[in-house]
């Protein structure tokens, strides 16, 4: 959460920006002011997108975050199940940051991540960066490839959900709060 305040923090072109004063001395990443439409424009999104990848401090917090925290859940999950050695894992780098102003009626898109290319043998992570009482805002997920049963991922900052992105459809409701919500997301693969 602190590397993702630091980066937006930095002054640059048509991302945002947080408000002079925040109610607690330091920015909160809920009071990020977004510039232009950072949550549906593709070349902004790619903008904040190459910003991530440029920003040593996020990565390094990134990278602890996958190999202290993902590949061990992920190598627990696997043992037994795997035969011929330890697994491979390949995970995406730079992470997608997402930035959803409020208020406000967009939403992201009903997909699928094969719609985008993806892999089947990927697993999504995502990762809220705000507070969900504060956003009100979160991922919907459906629990198995086209049963449509899509059901809110309840989770506040520190908390992490893993899901089949590549074929269970997801897609993020209309931010109805003043507040932006900020998360991650990225994919792991694994290789035998």
């Amino acid at each position: 959460r602190g590397a993702a305040v630091r980066l937006l923090a930095k002054p640059r072109r048509g991302i945002g920006s947080f408000p002079a004063a925040s109610r607690s001395g330091a920015p909160e990443l809920e009071e990020f002011a977004p510039h232009g439409d950072v949550f549906r424009r593709f070349k902004v999104q790619q903008a904040l997108y190459r910003e991530v990848g440029k920003d040593a401090p996020f990565l390094a917090a990134y990278e602890r975050l996958v190999r202290d925290v993902i590949l061990p859940h992920l190598r627990s999950r696997l043992e037994g199940a795997e035969e011929g050695g330890e697994p491979e894992f390949h995970y995406q780098f730079p992470p997608t940051l997402r930035v959803q102003p409020g208020p406000s009626h967009e939403h992201g898109p009903l997909h699928a991540d094969k719609d985008y290319g993806h892999q089947a043998g990927e697993v999504n992570f995502w990762l809220p960066l705000t507070s969900l009482e504060r956003t009100r805002t979160t991922l919907h997920v459906e629990t198995s490839p086209g049963r449509g049963d899509f059901h809110p991922l309840l989770l506040d900052y520190g908390d992490a959900a893993a899901f089949h992105g590549c074929l269970c459809r997801h897609h993020a409701p209309a931010n109805p709060t003043p507040f932006t919500r900020v998360s991650i997301d990225f994919r792991v693969g694994v290789s035998p």
